[in-house]
């Protein structure tokens, strides 16, 4: 039971490791982060919810988990933050798309009138 445990926190650790980069990408430019990938954090945290509700018992009771668990809390906490990052530059994306948009029309509304006065 132990070792399948330990198993799975070490799987779902480079699996969330392995997004955390993707997701530090695309804040650096240097990729995209879709929701696909945002599906895929999605697994591995539903799959880690009963053993984190286990969380001080299982550092009690079975000290060499530990460290796994504490890397997985500490990598939850990096794509809390960088996640953090992704929203803030779609939000300036979206307000950028906005003022752009804004600006199509001002310009459309000033052709439309153009024409009238032709």
């Amino acid at each position: 039971m132990v070792e399948t445990l330990r198993s799975t926190i070490v799987r779902v650790n480079a699996v969330l490791s392995g997004l955390l980069e993707e997701v530090r990408c695309a804040v650096r430019g240097e990729g995209e982060f879709t929701s696909e990938e945002v599906r895929k954090l999605k697994q591995p945290v539903e799959e880690m919810a009963p053993i984190i509700a286990q969380y001080g018992e299982l550092r009690r009771t079975q000290p060499d988990l530990a460290g796994e668990l504490d890397l997985y809390r500490a990598t939850l906490r990096e794509l809390d933050t960088t996640l953090a990052q992704v929203r803030k530059m779609l939000l300036a994306r979206q307000a950028s798309l906005e003022a752009g948009r804004a600006q199509i029309s001002a310009v459309s509304q000033w052709v439309d009138a153009f024409r009238q006065t032709r």
